[in-house]
């Protein structure tokens, strides 16, 4: 199964600790100004997941690019196009960065 399967998997039947399993231990997610621990996007996800439609949202996305060093993913939301980036190290996730752009803008 691929990373990007494997994704697509813990979103429809949302279990934090598989969700966990499919990151890399040293795993960050870049994010504009910071950077977020394996621990600390955990946790994010995992209030997302419980408490918003985020989960519903990446479900509808389309994969752009995947072999077994990076995969791309798009999706809407709300009123922006969202796009993110994962690197991946021996079948997970390493590294992450998402990019949201206005539809509007969107090219």
């Amino acid at each position: 199964m691929s990373l990007s399967q494997k994704y697509k998997a813990v979103f429809a039947n949302w279990d934090k600790e598989v969700f966990r399993d499919i990151h890399h231990e040293d795993f960050m997610f870049i994010r504009e100004t910071e950077l977020l621990t394996l621990d600390d996007h955990v946790e994010n996800l995992d209030k997302l997941a419980l408490t918003t439609n985020f989960l519903k949202n990446t479900q509808n996305g389309q994969l752009i690019h995947e072999n077994e060093y990076v995969f791309e993913n798009r999706w809407k939301e709300k009123n922006e196009m969202v796009t993110v980036v994962i690197l991946i190290k021996k079948g997970k996730a390493w590294r992450q960065i998402v990019n949201r752009v206005p539809i509007d803008e969107a090219a």
